[in-house]
């Protein structure tokens, strides 16, 4: 090459271009953002199974009801009831991704994917009872709950970027792309 090529304004330029992430590396850890990214999809996602189906059992016209402020157990039971069948079935659907593909519905549309500390597929039961109960269940403790899932929130932010419902269930969130090994359940 000579002199000229290399002061030449118009020509193409010569740049070695290459894979940011070689599978042979390993895992990469999902970032934190991507995380909360997905974390705010499965929201939205729930929200557009529970609600519509908490109208149509009759969840608000509770509220309407004369008497309702006397008796405010049977407003919050009659509310929860109603609740039921939304959650019950967005568990299933959840439940069914995590089966699939190792990870919720946001995750997947995110690209990443739960898996065990070593890289190899987590199990159906880790998931969805291990790892989503510690998440769920101690938030229906009234002030611990919410303690607690701070606590399992903040723990991200350790070098791992394992929460506590990662930590305990051994595992962790991955990209998609660098999770070869950990094979699809459902065809």
């Amino acid at each position: 090459m000579s002199d000229t090529d290399l002061m030449n304004p118009y020509a193409p330029p010569r740049a070695q271009v290459t894979d940011t992430h070689d599978p042979a590396d390993g895992l990469v850890l999902a970032g934190r953002g991507q995380r909360f990214v997905a974390v705010l999809l499965d929201g939205i996602i729930i929200s557009l199974i529970i609600w519509p189906l908490y109208f149509v059992f009759g969840g608000a016209s509770s509220l309407f009801e004369p008497g309702t402020a006397a008796n405010p157990f049977s407003m919050m039971s009659h509310m929860f009831l109603a609740m039921m069948p939304g959650y019950l079935i967005a568990a299933a659907i959840q439940g069914w991704a995590l089966h699939a593909w190792g990870g919720t519905l946001g995750k997947k549309l995110m690209g990443l994917r739960i898996v065990r500390a070593d890289g190899s597929r987590a199990g159906f039961v880790r998931l969805f009872f291990l790892r989503g109960g510690v998440a769920n269940v101690p938030a229906f403790i009234p002030l611990l709950g919410s303690l607690w899932a701070l606590i399992d929130m903040l723990l991200i932010f350790r070098e791992s970027r394992q929460c506590l419902h990662d930590t305990i269930a051994d595992t962790i969130v991955a990209t998609a792309a660098s999770t070869p090994g950990a094979a699809l359940a459902a065809r």
